[in-house]
This record gives structure tokens, C-alpha cells and sequence, in this order.
């Protein structure tokens, strides 16, 4: 089958909800950090390597004019015209002769710089060099011999040293490694931000109804929004969450009537038929809880419903009802162990019955596309106005593939913004080669700020499915025989 092309619609920028991009971002806060990390460290480094300490030191001269006729307007004058010419004296090749033979050098590093005080007779002489020793002898030394120099063009001109120069004790270029590093790290956490938003952009998933129906080729069902498993603050300090269900009264209104639309569409696909079998391509996409609360809808339309845990290799059934202790399960009755009635749990209140596994299974494949399951099935269409089949992701075996022999009919989960979408159409055309109809896709788990927010998705829990099954989920893009 061609993959569907549909025009987009409405006039967003983006085909989904932007949320689903901060989330996404959201979720490689460790990326983010490490480039923040790295970038900053790297500025710190870069700043401390290349930097040189510089020492100042100075003096200040006080210019007067000879004879007793002189006068404050002469000494500014004769300030302002020695300072014209005193920086080039005290940088000139036989000055800088008189400072290397008095410390004994071949060479110097400072710089020497002069100016005048406005409006004073008063000037400070400044010594730059990168070693505080240094810095102070060359002050030392120009103060020592700068009248062999200055007595040459100003005879009438008196420079008496009003402030001596000291040994510098610390550098006046203080290195601010530590501001550049707080700099860069924010740069860098924003670039990887805008790089890891960019390449949100681009991924080949499905985020909204218009990419299922745009992307995906099967036809779209229903979505069911985000709901939070952590119903309270105390609960989610305690990490203790609460299984998604309908029929739960903390469960949110949206979701209950997201599942009933769904009840309907599927009851549309199905009409007379009764095996209904539930996947998804990869673990922790909300399977277990849409085929769950897909079964308590039915439940309240239909006068009995079974709901069968077929996923042998790690079953969640047991877990999303809270309902552990039963003596025959799934596994027992393939391997001839009991009959069905004797298996069969009634959940609670309802019109819904169960059939659970205990415990995993290492002849999974073997189990579920035996004869006995057919046998089972095969009961179960006597005895029952519909069964809800809740099977393992299709990276974790081929188990859905060998059930659409017996089944009716398949609903394949998608979480939103999880599996890529090339992969989804493999498993679309694998299911599709089966004997049982594809129904089509739910979008499970959308986070959207149009309908509500929260923080968890369905129940989930395939953490050790690598070990398990045919194929996995860095060989979902392989084609599917």
C-alpha cells in the first residue's frame, strides 16, 4: 500500500501542538546540561589559559619653575609643556639604556605613560609590566636618572617626586574566567537547545491526528489525551502511581470520553465480530491500558466481555487492575492445565471477566500460536459478546502477527512523538498481511495544550523486552516477513 498524502490543515506553523516540542526538548535536559557543561568548562579553560598578569606601579612629579619670581600659571604652564614631550623621554632608547644597565637586563616588557592632572602641576608617571619586581625597578630607576634627560630641554624646570612608586601586590587585570564560563555555558545550553529543537522538528514520528492520517498508512481511530498517573504531590514524592482506568473517579473526564468514542468507532469496524487483538510497535506506548479501558467501555454497552493477557513474555494485565492473586493464568491453561471457566476472574463490578498471566513465559511464541489458543478463542466467541486481546509490541515478538490468524480484527497503539513513522507503516503492512482487519490506529498518550496538561502516560513497562522476541527496536525498520 502507497503511504497517504493528505493536504495539511489549519493555518499553524507546526502540524502539532508546540507543546510537544518543549517536552520533547525537555526530556534531553541531560544533553542540554552536558553541552552547558562542556562548552563552559572549555571557556574557562580557554580564559585562564591565555591569561597574562599585568602589574602597575607609578609615581607622581610635581613641576615647578625655577627663581623666585614663578607663578601657579608657570607652573601649569611648564607642567602642561613637560608632559608633551616626558613620555617620549622616558620610553627613549637611552633611557630604557640607563634602566637595563642599572637592573642588569638585555631586555624590557613594561611600557611607561605619563599625563598631566587637569588643571594641577602634577604628573603621574605609570609603569605597566608582567612582573611586579619589574615594574617597581623600572619606576625606581626612571625616577633615578630621568633629570640626565630632562634638564637637556627644560633647565628652568623642576620635577620633585611627590609620590613614590611601591612594589605592586597584585595584577590590575583581574581574569574573569569564572563570569566567562557562566557566559558560555548559557550560550552553549541555548545552541544545544535550538540544535535539539530543530531536530525535534525534523523527526519522523507522529505527533497529531493530521501526521497519523498524513504519515501513518491505516486509518485513524481516535486519540486518547495524557492522563497523569500521579493523582497526587504525595504520591508522585512517593512515586506511587495510579493505573489509568476509566472507571477509576480520579480519572479525568477527557480520557473517559476519548475511550468511549473510540468504544464506538471500533463497535462501527467491528459490527458482528467479537476478537479484538491490541499491539503497538514498541514497549511503553500504552497498549496494556487502551486495551484495558477499551474492555470497560465495551463492558457498559455489552452483557459479557473478556479481556485476555496474551503477552506471556511480560505481562502488565496484572499490574494496571491490581489484581495478582489468582491461581490459573494464561500460560496454565495453553499447557493444558484447568479449563477456561476455571481461570475466568469477574473485575469488581462489571460486566467484564478476565484471563491473566502469572508469570513470564520462555515458549511464549510457542504458547500463543498453539492449538490450545485457538481452542480458547474459540470459547471465548461462544461465551462472550466481545474479547479485547492485549498482546506485546511487535519489537518484542511476532506474537500479533501469529494472532491475526484467529483474531477478528487489530488496533495498533501509537504514542505520540515515540516510534518513527516508517517503521509504524512496516508494522501497518504486517499486520495487514494477516487474516484479521486492521482497524486502524489510536494516537495514545497526546499531550496538547488545548486539551489538558499532566506528567505521565499510560501504564506501561516493557524495560527488559531487548532480551525477548524476534526483532527489536533498532531493527524496526527492517521489513517484516
Amino acid at each position: 500500500m502507497e503511504q497517504k498524502r493528505h493536504s495539511q490543515e489549519g493555518g499553524g506553523l507546526l502540524p502539532f501542538d508546540p507543546i510537544v516540542l518543549i517536552l520533547d526538548v525537555a526530556k534531553k535536559w541531560l544533553v542540554i546540561m552536558l553541552a552547558a557543561l562542556v562548552i563552559g568548562v572549555g571557556a574557562y579553560i580557554a580564559t585562564d589559559a591565555g591569561y597574562q598578569p599585568m602589574y602597575r606601579t607609578g609615581a607622581t612629579f610635581v613641576v615647578t619653575s625655577r627663581g623666585s619670581s614663578s607663578t601657579i600659571y608657570n607652573n601649569l604652564s611648564s607642567a602642561s609643556s613637560v608632559a608633551s614631550v616626558f613620555t617620549e623621554l622616558l620610553n627613549s632608547s637611552l633611557m630604557k639604556k640607563y634602566i637595563m644597565e642599572e637592573m642588569g637586563v638585555s631586555s624590557l616588557t613594561s611600557t611607561i605613560s605619563t599625563q598631566v592632572i587637569p588643571d594641577t602641576n602634577l604628573i603621574v608617571m605609570d609603569v605597566t609590566a608582567q612582573d611586579p619586581r619589574e615594574a617597581f625597578l623600572v619606576a625606581r630607576t626612571l625616577i633615578e636618572h630621568h633629570e640626565k634627560l630632562t634638564y637637556q630641554f627644560a633647565e628652568g624646570i623642576v620635577m620633585d617626586v611627590l609620590q613614590a612608586p611601591t612594589v605592586p601586590r597584585a595584577p590590575f587585570n583581574y581574569t574573569d574566567a569564572a563570569g566567562q564560563m557562566k557566559k558560555m555555558a548559557m550560550l552553549g545550553a541555548l545552541a544545544a537547545i535550538v540544535v535539539l529543537t530543530l531536530l525535534s522538528c525534523m523527526k519522523d514520528t507522529v505527533r497529531s491526528r493530521q501526521e497519523a492520517e498524513d504519515k501513518l498508512d491505516c486509518a485513524y481511530l481516535s486519540e486518547l489525551p495524557h492522563e497523569n498517573k500521579y493523582k497526587t504531590v504525595q504520591a508522585f514524592l512517593r512515586r506511587r502511581k495510579t493505573s489509568i482506568l476509566m472507571t477509576n473517579p480520579a480519572t479525568n473526564f477527557r480520557f473517559v470520553e476519548s475511550v468511549r468514542k473510540l468504544r464506538h468507532r471500533v463497535e462501527q469496524q467491528m459490527k458482528h465480530d467479537k476478537v479484538l487483538m491490541v499491539t503497538s510497535l514498541l514497549e511503553n506506548e500504552g497498549k496494556s491500558t487502551v486495551a484495558v479501558n477499551l474492555a470497560l467501555a465495551m463492558a457498559q454497552k455489552k452483557e459479557r466481555v473478556l479481556l485476555i493477557d496474551c503477552d506471556l513474555r511480560k505481562p502488565a494485565l496484572q499490574a494496571v487492575l491490581e489484581h495478582r492473586n489468582f491461581e490459573r493464568g494464561v500460560a496454565d491453561l495453553l499447557q493444558g492445565q484447568g479449563t477456561p471457566e476455571d481461570a475466568v476472574i469477574r473485575y469488581r463490578d462489571t460486566n467484564m471477566d478476565l484471563l491473566l498471566t502469572r508469570r513470564a513465559e520462555r515458549d511464549a511464541g510457542d504458547l500463543i500460536t498453539s492449538r490450545r489458543m485457538q481452542a480458547l478463542l474459540y470459547w471465548a466467541r461462544a461465551n462472550y459478546d466481545f474479547v479485547v486481546l492485549d498482546l506485546p509490541p511487535m519489537t518484542a515478538a511476532l506474537d500479533a502477527e501469529g494472532m491475526s490468524m484467529w483474531a477478528d480484527a487489530g488496533l495498533l497503539v501509537v504514542s505520540q512523538n515515540m516510534a518513527r513513522a516508517s517503521a509504524l507503516n512496516k508494522a501497518i503492512a504486517a499486520l495487514e498481511r494477516g487474516k484479521s482487519r486492521l482497524l486502524g490506529c489510536v494516537l495514545n498518550n497526546v499531550r496538547s495544550t488545548t486539551l489538558f496538561s499532566g506528567d505521565s502516560t499510560g501504564y506501561g513497562g516493557y524495560g527488559y523486552y531487548g532480551h525477548y522476541g524476534a526483532y527489536d527496536a533498532e531493527r524496526a525498520d527492517e521489513p517484516m516477513e
